[in-house]
């Protein structure tokens, strides 16, 4: 049998003999080893950032082509999706207050939601019903009467009895009324508080100083008030704006009096604060914008030859309607932001309404007719309502409205 020979050695002898080598060996795969490594990582991370790439680019194609289909629809017809049972009564008039439905006739005033449900309402006697809105406020007077009734969406807030008849009045979103009270001796301006029963401030106008005010407006928050005078001189009408402010800056002024211009051969039957403390002040031969917390200055005069037909507004936008004589269609709507930039130009036949300005676009409607147009004055809808139609309350949606019939509240969807 033969034995294996074992013989005693030093195995560190080998791997000194052969260290050099094998290390070099050794670096040299690690190194092809890492650098494959990070090849097939980086090769890893470009796929998935292309992949990445690959879908938000879908998402956005996607994206633009819903919102450019959405932008440029046009719809045809619509829908009723919901239906509320509701009566008006025979000379009740109706007007959207900030999304209710708020009605008011000779006998008193009500504020319904727009499913058909009655919040409030309030009974009254008067000859001539006024109404003036502010946001979610309403102020209903009698012309010629001594009492103005103030509400809100949610209820009423306050009654006002003043000392002499009612000529003119407005209202702020918190309930401060200025009202022109006239009698055969005196015009005077009286500025009304809910939560006060004495007059917090007043003041006399005189034809022969200031003239007779034939429009007014005030602020939401109740400290500033614009007014329209006019006057005769020398066998010409002649027409100027006052600014009254009754914050602590005002009462360095005399009746609080801050500032004014001067508007010759003209009337100016309307007066109006909007956003951007702008207020614009329409004539009948201009459109006058003017801007400033405290003191307000001129911001610019738009001169027009043609006559003026109506005008619409709100916080946003002001619209004149001309008679067009010099095309097919029968009106023309000029519609100016608070930069006093025109910013839309409409020409529609419909004997209108009401013109309304929404969030999503114009809307232009008779009783039984209505045209809807985006900012860019594209027209988005053009039909006719299936029932006589007494108000209609956009939702900032183009597509959604709520209409009132004599009969009905409905949703309804334009499709």
């Amino acid at each position: 049998m033969v034995m294996a020979e074992i013989r005693n050695f030093n195995r560190n002898q080998y791997l000194l003999k052969g260290s050099k080598s094998t290390e070099s060996t050794y670096d040299d795969d690690d190194e092809r080893d890492s650098k494959s490594l990070n090849s097939m990582i980086a090769r890893h991370r470009q796929i998935k950032l292309y992949t990445v790439l690959g879908i938000l680019a879908v998402v956005v194609i996607v994206a633009l082509c819903l919102y450019f289909n959405w932008k440029n629809m046009v719809y045809s017809d619509y829908e009723v999706v919901q239906q509320s049972d509701w009566t008006r009564a025979g000379e009740t008039k109706c007007l959207n207050l900030n999304g209710s439905l708020f009605t008011y006739s000779k006998d008193g005033m009500s504020c319904t939601d727009t499913k058909g449900k009655v919040i409030w309402n309030q009974t009254y006697e008067m000859q001539n019903p006024m109404i003036r809105t502010c946001n979610r406020t309403v102020a209903v007077g009698d012309y010629n009467g001594r009492s103005i009734y103030v509400a809100d969406t949610q209820g009423i807030l306050g009654t006002i009895d003043t000392a002499m008849p009612i000529r003119d009045f407005c209202v702020s979103e918190n309930g401060i009324v200025a009202a022109v009270l006239d009698d055969s001796k005196v015009t005077a301006i009286y500025l009304y508080s809910i939560a006060d029963t004495s007059p917090l401030v007043y003041f006399k106008t005189t034809m022969s100083k200031s003239g007779y005010p034939i429009a007014l407006d005030i602020s939401d928050d109740g400290m500033q008030m614009a007014v329209s005078y006019l006057k005769a001189e020398g066998g010409k009408v002649y027409s100027s704006i006052g600014f009254y402010n009754f914050s602590a800056v005002g009462k360095n002024y005399t009746d609080n009096l801050v500032g004014g211009y001067g508007c010759p051969d003209a009337v100016v039957p309307l007066i109006r604060f909007m956003e951007n403390d702008t207020i614009v002040a329409v004539a009948d031969n201009a459109i006058m914008f003017y801007r400033g917390r405290q003191i307000p200055e001129n911001l610019m005069n738009i001169y027009v030859s043609e006559e003026i037909q109506s005008v619409f507004y709100d916080d946003t936008h002001v619209g004149l309607v001309f008679y067009n004589s010099t095309g097919e269609n029968a009106y023309r709507l000029d519609v100016y932001d608070t930069n006093a930039k025109k910013v839309s130009e409409i020409y529609f036949d419909i004997d209108y309404t009401d013109i309304l300005f929404d969030t999503a676009g114009i809307l232009i409607r008779s009783d039984n007719e209505l045209l809807i147009y985006d900012w860019n004055s594209r027209l988005k809808y053009e039909g006719g309502f299936k029932e006589r139609v007494v108000c209609l309350l956009p939702s900032g949606n183009i597509s959604k409205y709520t209409i009132v019939t004599d009969n009905t509240i409905q949703q309804i969807t334009l499709y």
